[in-house]
């Protein structure tokens, strides 16, 4: 429920699924995708008449950038391997929705046990203790949001379960991913300084449009 100590501080966490992040999303924003766009340049052909660069600083360019490529290709691929095995085991987090119903459901019973609950009662830290404090609720009332604090343990357990799981069957492939974000920003660390002195219209163009990551 919507006032529910330990299920709003296990909130944050608790919605925090490895899988729901969809990492190439962000890594669109991040890295701003080259090459996805139909009308864009090859690099081959933008170098081509390019005097800013050497022959050799070309050269160096080009075999970071199909690297970078490759590793982005590789991300997605382990992004999405990621997400595959994380839907099979959760059912793409089906439980999240029944626990968010279960929380929202008798919102209006809720609201009649904070109205009326004192300081005291505020201090009681178990859901269940908590209700049964009440003056406020009909017997009725009480019996109706301890059966659905219940069954809410029941289905956060369940998810807890699911996410350790998930964080057992995909240990190797977000260790993977991990490792490969960290090659993408040495690559692009590593091509900058050959990136600023092509200039704009290349940074645009290739995905070196510096984005601060929040």
């Amino acid at each position: 429920h919507p006032g529910n100590s330990d299920f709003k501080e296990s909130d944050k966490d608790f919605f925090a699924y490895p899988g729901d992040i969809d990492l190439r999303e962000l890594d669109k924003d991040f890295f701003a995708y080259p090459g996805d766009y139909e009308d864009s340049p090859s690099l081959s052909e933008f170098l081509k008449n390019e005097k800013k660069l050497t022959k050799e600083e070309k050269k160096s360019l080009t075999e970071d950038y199909d690297k970078l490529e490759k590793t982005r290709r590789d991300i997605d691929e382990t992004s999405e391997e990621i997400e595959k095995i994380t839907n099979k085991i959760t059912d793409k987090w089906a439980i999240a929705d029944k626990i968010d119903e279960l929380a929202n459901k008798h919102k209006s019973i809720w609201d009649k046990v904070y109205e009326n609950a004192t300081d005291e009662d505020l201090a009681i830290e178990d859901n269940i203790e908590f209700i049964k404090s009440s003056k406020a609720l009909t017997d009725e009332e009480k019996t109706t949001l301890i059966k659905a604090e219940e069954e809410l343990r029941a289905l956060n357990e369940e998810h807890s379960k699911q996410y350790n799981k998930v964080n057992e069957a995909t240990k190797e492939l977000t260790a993977k991913l991990d490792s490969l974000y960290k090659d993408l920003e040495k690559l692009m660390d590593k091509m900058q300084p050959l990136a600023n002195k092509l200039g704009e219209e290349f940074k645009e163009n290739f995905g070196f449009v510096e984005i601060m990551p929040y």
